[in-house]
């Protein structure tokens, strides 16, 4: 009974967790900011489901069931202190935006403070002047930290490895244009990316877990020791712009970085088991790795030309609403329209005559990004809202 008693308490505490109430109240704020720049400057919503709110929900639980049933299974330990150091690590890192709230920083990062705090004979509870007895015993010495460590470089790899598969398999597809000027004034289109999700993991606290909270907090007992549920939520979180290749192209290249990071992890782990203290090693290089990762990423976006500035010819496409003509004609972000209606497209204007033109079909002529010519053509319903449901960069105006 006991057990029960204590998962579903874990269930409850989850939910009032700080990284479980900032991560609701971000993606409140992501969606509301979006909806309100898509009416001011796109002057249309492109996207009127709530992605941003399932996609947080979402993408994590299969992951999270996964390594939740590894962790009880093998019996992977987090202590209080490890923990409660996280949540703080992972909201300072926050500040930056969503660059770095992966594991692969939070997890590591946090890993090695308690492990410097060991070093230099520090108590977590010293440090924050709080009681002892909420924390584990790092004054034992390094080999609590060092086991902290390893936790960390497995869960820490086992996440980045299930943020690859996410990420392969995920609908990445909402691209929402932000808008900059070039040095010679030309108006292009830019899109960042920011996906966050949570990924709930339960683990088994030894000890006590949070009976010096709360007294009445139940526990389990396993032979001689005692033990406790937690859930932890941790949050993911990518932030990259891709404004000189096409998202999905930016996407791929980001998955092989980060599955070559996850090999050296990998490799890094595996020595472990001969040499544990190699497992802060490990963490720094996925510290180190993450970093170059995002800055390849970076590195390629600078050297290449702008990828969604004017077309040379007709109008550039910029956003596709789902579910409308255009994108049943199969137009994407990059293609030039060039004929409408059999009229050539020099501007907006003209482009908007030929759809009156004809207000029940419509034939385009359009020129993909590669360069592939293509004709394509549908039928057109007066309760459509927005005509074809495309916005091209030549009606902006940015405000």
């Amino acid at each position: 009974m006991n057990i029960l008693q204590n998962l579903l308490l874990s269930i409850g505490l989850f939910f009032i967790q700080p990284l479980f109430i900032v991560g609701i109240i971000l993606v409140l704020l992501s969606k509301s900011r979006r909806v309100s720049y898509d009416r001011k400057q796109l002057r249309a919503t492109i996207y009127k489901d709530n992605f941003e709110i399932k996609r947080f929900l979402l993408w994590g639980l299969l992951p999270g069931l996964l390594l939740s049933i590894l962790n009880i299974f093998i019996g992977i330990p987090l202590t209080l202190d490890w923990i409660i150091l996280y949540q703080i690590v992972t909201l300072l890192l926050l500040g930056f935006g969503y660059r770095f709230i992966h594991p692969i920083f939070t997890f590591s990062i946090t890993s090695l403070v308690l492990l410097i705090l060991t070093y230099f004979d520090l108590n977590f509870s010293q440090l924050f002047t709080l009681p002892a007895s909420w924390f584990s015993p790092l004054e034992e010495g390094s080999s609590v930290a060092f086991e902290l460590t390893q936790v960390s470089l497995v869960i820490a790899l086992l996440l980045l490895l299930s943020t690859i598969l996410v990420l392969h398999v995920g609908d990445m597809a909402k691209f929402i244009p932000r808008f900059l000027s070039t040095k010679r004034g030309k108006l292009v289109a830019t899109y960042r990316m920011t996906p966050l999700w949570l990924v709930p993991l339960l683990f088994v606290i030894p000890g006590e877990g949070f009976r010096p909270f709360f007294e009445w907090w139940p526990v389990f007992s396993i032979g001689n020791e005692q033990y406790s549920f937690f859930i932890l939520p941790v949050l993911i979180g990518l932030r990259y712009t891709v404004q000189a290749q096409m998202p999905s192209q930016a996407k791929d290249r980001l998955l092989r970085d980060f599955m070559g990071l996850s090999i050296i992890a990998t490799i890094v782990f595996a020595l472990t088991f001969w040499i544990k203290e190699i497992a802060a090693i490990g963490l720094m290089i996925l510290i180190i790795g993450g970093i170059v990762v995002l800055y390849r990423h970076r590195k390629r976006e600078q050297k290449w030309s702008f990828r969604f500035g004017p077309a040379e010819q007709g109008l550039r496409i910029i956003a596709v609403r789902p579910n409308s003509p255009a994108e049943k004609m199969g137009l994407d972000i990059g293609d030039s329209i060039l004929e409408c209606n059999n009229i050539v497209l020099h501007n907006i204007e003209e482009y908007n005559e030929s759809l009156f033109s004809n207000r029940a079909y419509c034939h385009l002529k359009v020129k993909r990004i590669d360069g592939e010519i293509i004709l394509t053509e549908t039928s057109i319903y007066e309760d459509d809202p927005h005509d074809l449901g495309l916005i091209t960069l030549e009606e902006i105006k940015v405000v």
